[in-house]
């Protein structure tokens, strides 16, 4: 499917309670979804989530937790020659501690604003089960919009675990945004 076909599925369908967007590189699909965190407040949504953060060299990253603002590392050095993965699951393990936690004080207030998960991507971790797998859970368990990214290799995981709750959409605001509206409470 072409982009403009996936931008008018994603932006047809209201029931999507996820919108997972795909068809940029990492940094421009985090930068689109910082900046849809900061669109969602002005607008008086509630956000919660986290989003990736890149070293200039591309060599560090961080998941930013939306609500907190605390970093959680996601590498590791390995040491000089080292050619293993550098993920350090112990920092994907608290970002994701720290959405469920979010998402679970949401879900004991009175609703007062519509609210939103941001999630910085369905990867692999997740495919395997692990990662950011249970923040995924919790925020449909409490029926909260969750709006994410997908990485193409995992493309076919990634239909297995949504399905029909979730549309893929490129990477541009106006996806992001009509999904919006269509979620609003009338």
């Amino acid at each position: 499917m072409g982009q403009a076909a996936e931008r008018d599925v994603a932006l047809a369908e209201p029931d999507a309670r996820i919108l997972a967007l795909a068809g940029a590189d990492r940094a421009r699909i985090q930068g689109l979804l910082c900046a849809a965190a900061e669109h969602f407040t002005a607008t008086g949504w509630r956000v919660m989530g986290v989003i990736e953060e890149i070293a200039a060299d591309g060599e560090e990253v961080w998941l930013r937790d939306l609500v907190t603002g605390a970093r959680h590392k996601l590498t590791q050095d390995l040491g000089p020659g080292a050619a293993g993965c550098t993920l350090d699951p112990a920092g994907l393990a608290a970002a994701c501690a720290l959405v469920q936690a979010a998402v679970d004080a949401w879900a004991s207030e009175p609703q007062t604003q519509p609210a939103v998960v941001i999630l910085s991507k369905f990867g692999r971790q997740e495919a395997e089960g692990r990662g950011l797998t249970h923040a995924f859970h919790a925020a449909v368990a409490a029926d909260l919009p969750v709006l994410t990214s997908v990485s193409p290799t995992v493309a076919g995981q990634w239909e297995a675990f949504a399905g029909p709750l979730a549309r893929i959409a490129p990477v541009e605001m106006a996806a992001v945004a009509g999904w919006q509206e269509r979620l609003a409470p009338a």
